[in-house]
């Protein structure tokens, strides 16, 4: 009786174990996923990437009065705490390429935030 006991209670902490690693992991920091529209777009190659000042990545809600490519999109992940948040995390990544801006930026119902990455012509 006493072995069966023990199973059972190594079978539980097993149990508890994957459980905390799952919870432990989906609750990591925020931080963006992008999604280009085409891996075959010249604009991806390491060559062409030049970084920016994260403060010139243009970020808005709507649309622009210019004329830009649209050549991803961004999304955040792991629930930034509010709006400056993620566009700050926005900003950050997309400087590191040298995007010029995100445009149509909306909060989704999870709590994350979508864009649609651009290059100016």
């Amino acid at each position: 009786m006493k072995s069966g006991n023990s199973s059972f209670h190594r079978k539980l902490g097993l149990l508890f174990s994957t459980l905390s690693l799952l919870i432990l992991s989906c609750t990591g920091s925020p931080t963006t996923r992008i999604k280009p529209y085409s891996w075959d777009d010249p604009y991806w190659k390491a060559e062409n990437y030049q970084s920016k000042d994260p403060e010139s990545v243009l970020l808005t809600e709507g649309d622009l009065e210019r004329n830009y490519r649209e050549v991803a999109r961004i999304y955040t992940e792991g629930g930034p705490k509010n709006k400056e948040e993620a566009f700050s995390l926005m900003r950050s990544r997309l400087a590191e390429f040298g995007a010029d801006a995100v445009i149509k930026v909306q909060e989704k119902k999870n709590k994350n935030f979508e864009g649609i990455v651009v290059l100016f012509d």
